[in-house]
């Protein structure tokens, strides 16, 4: 428990595709851990350049971003004013933006640390903040500074 905890596994390779990313890539590494009985050890998430937040009529799995409904109720819970303003497409790239990186990746957690991450944190608080400070910050600022990311490669 003491060192390392958290690896950010990088792929480039998937940078343009992300259904195969986070469907069956991000589905066998999952796999791989509950194989492994490694639940209790490690946890996985998923980030991508071109993360969609799930829309809520099918469950991606763990490791994903929370799906609009919930993010919706969260947000209404939190910031009614907010909630109300915003469409649910609005809601679905604030949930995105929270899952996005220049590059395919998979952070790898310890799970006492995603435990501790979850005891501290209130979800819909959370989540309702950085939908906020995302919207205000603005989409396409957002996406411009990502693309910006990118190119360094």
């Amino acid at each position: 428990k003491n060192g390392i905890s958290s690896i950010l596994l990088a792929a480039p390779e998937f940078d343009n595709n992300f259904k195969l990313w986070a469907g069956p890539i991000f589905a066998m590494l999952e796999a791989n851990v509950s194989a492994a009985s490694a639940e209790p050890i490690v946890g996985v998430v998923c980030f991508h350049p071109n993360y969609v937040t799930p829309d809520g009529n099918t469950w991606p799995g763990f490791g994903h971003m929370h799906s609009v409904p919930r993010l919706r109720k969260w947000l209404a819970e939190q910031d009614e004013a907010l909630s109300i303003e915003l469409s649910d497409t609005e809601i679905a790239a604030g949930g995105a933006w929270q899952r996005r990186t220049p590059h395919s990746t998979i952070n790898v957690l310890r799970a006492d640390q995603l435990e501790a991450a979850e005891g501290r944190r209130v979800s819909g608080s959370l989540y309702s903040d950085n939908i906020r400070k995302l919207y205000e910050t603005g989409f396409a600022k957002l996406d411009t500074d990502l693309k910006k990311e990118i190119v360094v490669r």
